[in-house]
Protein backbone atom coordinates (compact mmCIF):
# COMPACT_ATOMS: atom_id res chain seq x y z
CA UNK A 1 0.00 0.00 0.00
CA UNK A 2 1.44 3.39 -1.07
CA UNK A 3 0.64 4.82 2.23
CA UNK A 4 2.18 8.29 0.97
CA UNK A 5 -0.54 9.08 -1.50
CA UNK A 6 -3.58 8.06 1.34
CA UNK A 7 -1.83 10.34 3.19
CA UNK A 8 -1.91 13.27 1.03
CA UNK A 9 -6.04 12.53 0.54
CA UNK A 10 -6.61 12.20 4.30
CA UNK A 11 -4.84 15.17 4.31
CA UNK A 12 -7.58 16.84 2.02
CA UNK A 13 -10.01 15.48 4.23
CA UNK A 14 -8.79 17.40 6.91
CA UNK A 15 -8.79 20.42 5.30
CA UNK A 16 -11.94 20.42 4.36
CA UNK A 17 -11.68 20.87 0.53
CA UNK A 18 -14.83 19.35 -0.65
CA UNK A 19 -12.78 15.76 -0.87
CA UNK A 20 -14.93 13.60 1.82
CA UNK A 21 -14.42 10.66 3.98
CA UNK A 22 -16.75 8.90 1.71
CA UNK A 23 -14.79 10.24 -1.41
CA UNK A 24 -11.86 8.49 0.59
CA UNK A 25 -13.25 5.22 1.08
CA UNK A 26 -14.15 5.51 -2.80
CA UNK A 27 -10.81 5.85 -3.99
CA UNK A 28 -9.81 3.13 -1.83
CA UNK A 29 -12.22 0.99 -3.34
CA UNK A 30 -11.46 2.06 -6.92
CA UNK A 31 -7.28 1.92 -6.51
CA UNK A 32 -6.91 -0.92 -4.14
CA UNK A 33 -10.11 -3.05 -4.83
CA UNK A 34 -12.90 -4.13 -2.86
CA UNK A 35 -10.92 -6.69 -0.52
CA UNK A 36 -8.26 -4.85 0.00
CA UNK A 37 -9.92 -1.26 0.90
CA UNK A 38 -12.05 -3.48 3.29
CA UNK A 39 -8.98 -4.37 4.47
CA UNK A 40 -7.64 -0.90 4.99
CA UNK A 41 -10.88 0.15 6.61
CA UNK A 42 -10.49 -3.07 9.16
CA UNK A 43 -7.07 -2.04 10.08
CA UNK A 44 -8.96 1.47 10.32
CA UNK A 45 -11.05 0.48 13.05
CA UNK A 46 -8.97 -1.30 14.98
CA UNK A 47 -7.40 1.87 15.79
CA UNK A 48 -10.67 4.00 16.21
CA UNK A 49 -11.47 1.53 18.94
CA UNK A 50 -7.89 1.17 20.34
CA UNK A 51 -7.05 -2.17 19.31
CA UNK A 52 -4.63 -2.52 16.93
CA UNK A 53 -2.41 -5.77 16.37
CA UNK A 54 1.06 -6.25 14.86
CA UNK A 55 -0.17 -7.18 11.68
CA UNK A 56 1.71 -5.39 9.01
CA UNK A 57 -1.60 -3.75 7.50
CA UNK A 58 -2.47 -2.16 11.52
CA UNK A 59 1.06 -0.67 11.62
CA UNK A 60 0.62 0.69 7.62
CA UNK A 61 -2.52 2.59 8.38
CA UNK A 62 -1.16 4.02 11.80
CA UNK A 63 0.05 7.04 9.58
CA UNK A 64 -3.51 7.14 7.99
CA UNK A 65 -5.17 6.91 10.90
CA UNK A 66 -3.32 9.58 12.81
CA UNK A 67 -3.16 11.87 9.77
CA UNK A 68 -7.24 11.44 9.35
CA UNK A 69 -8.28 11.64 13.57
CA UNK A 70 -10.22 9.75 15.22
CA UNK A 71 -13.48 11.18 13.64
CA UNK A 72 -13.00 11.06 10.34
CA UNK A 73 -10.71 7.26 10.49
CA UNK A 74 -14.68 6.19 11.86
CA UNK A 75 -16.50 7.45 9.45
CA UNK A 76 -14.12 5.96 6.36
CA UNK A 77 -14.18 2.23 8.54
CA UNK A 78 -18.23 2.80 8.73
CA UNK A 79 -18.37 4.01 5.13
CA UNK A 80 -17.73 0.12 4.46
CA UNK A 81 -20.15 -1.21 6.77
CA UNK A 82 -23.24 0.57 5.20
CA UNK A 83 -24.34 -2.11 3.36
CA UNK A 84 -25.27 0.15 -0.04
CA UNK A 85 -21.74 1.03 -0.60
CA UNK A 86 -20.87 -2.97 -0.84
CA UNK A 87 -20.26 -3.93 -4.44
CA UNK A 88 -23.11 -6.31 -4.31
CA UNK A 89 -25.96 -5.83 -1.94
CA UNK A 90 -27.65 -9.20 -1.31
CA UNK A 91 -31.13 -7.76 -0.59
CA UNK A 92 -31.24 -7.01 -4.43
CA UNK A 93 -29.59 -10.03 -5.69
CA UNK A 94 -32.66 -12.29 -6.99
Amino acid sequence: MDVERWLRQADRVRTGDEYTYADLARDLVHELGWPAALDVATALRAHVYGQPDGHPLHQDVKALYDRLGWEQAALVACWFRDVNNRPTDRRRTP
